[in-house]
């Protein structure tokens, strides 16, 4: 057979069809979007996928962390990254994954890290109230490990319904990210946001979820934490007195408690902190999502 009539012969178009199909059934790779998704130190991306309405589940991983996604509607999957307030600047890959039909989709989206500006402050105090004495130290050390373990372990569904709301009333800070010195010494990062309120103002659940912890704390006095599913918690510290009990379940805006000054504080307030998969938020950097 002439070269011109073999390319033109029916062998040809089934050689053609079957190395379409080929193609068609290799895993397939999107690629990373155009523009890096921006997030500032200690802020919260929302990341939407819009995908079809069979897709049984999606799953993400940043910075070895694994990131659940939820179906936000039909068509619609979301999760929210965390970004931990001393998390370095810089471009890091979120991997999405997703089963379509016996096909695994992979996609990667750039998240780039920014700077944010947190303020710094200098204290003189007396030496007693910075050095912890022998006793003191060893129930501060037990109580942050009991901390570290409670935030191990968070339910695997999202418990929380639409946006998340303030959970008191009062003047907001402004302290979430304070680098702290103190008599030179530089301490942690304050983690929450401080909202000044009179003593025994209500203070609310910011969305529904199980509360985990309740306790009174060297640093943070009485304390609640609710665990709102998917790794994402909620924190109430220094409060005057608690209203619920671990392993209860309670809704938004529910009452857990009351503004106080217990533990280490100078005045009545409430100190609200949100850990999202282990990193230490802005829980307004929350309420400015929208969750549906």
């Amino acid at each position: 057979m002439p070269p011109q009539r073999l390319l033109n012969s029916p062998v040809r178009t089934i050689a053609f069809i079957i190395l379409f199909l080929l193609f068609l059934s290799m895993p397939l790779q999107a690629q990373e979007t155009a523009a890096p998704i921006q997030v500032k130190q200690g802020e919260i991306a929302l990341i939407t996928l819009t995908l079809e309405s069979d897709i049984p589940s999606v799953v993400g991983k940043f910075l070895d962390q694994p990131i659940p996604f939820f179906r936000k509607n039909t068509d619609e999957y979301a999760a929210m990254i965390g970004i931990d307030l001393d998390q370095p600047v810089g471009l890091q890959p979120l991997t999405v994954t997703w089963q379509k039909g016996e096909t695994t989709v992979r996609r990667e989206i750039a998240i780039e890290v920014v700077s944010a500006a947190f303020a710094t402050q200098s204290l003189k105090l007396p030496k007693g109230m910075v050095d912890l004495d022998p006793p003191t130290l060893a129930r501060v050390q037990k109580e942050q490990a009991r901390m570290k373990e409670i935030f191990d372990k968070s339910a695997d569904q999202k418990l929380w319904e639409a946006a998340f709301i303030v959970p008191t009333e009062g003047k907001v800070a402004g302290t979430f990210g304070l680098r702290r010195i103190m008599n030179g010494q530089p301490r942690n990062p304050h983690t929450g946001e401080d909202i000044g309120a009179p003593l025994g103002a209500p203070v609310l659940a910011s969305n529904g979820g199980k509360v985990i912890l309740v306790g009174d704390f060297y640093f943070n006095g009485h304390s609640v934490i609710i665990d709102h599913g998917l790794g994402l918690f909620s924190m109430y510290f220094h409060l005057s007195e608690t209203t619920v009990k671990e392993g209860e379940t309670v809704i938004k805006g529910q009452a857990i408690g009351s503004v106080g000054q217990s533990g280490r504080a100078t005045g009545p307030h409430l100190h609200w902190g949100v850990r999202l998969n282990g990193a230490r938020v802005n829980p307004f950097s929350l309420i400015e999502k929208k969750l549906g």
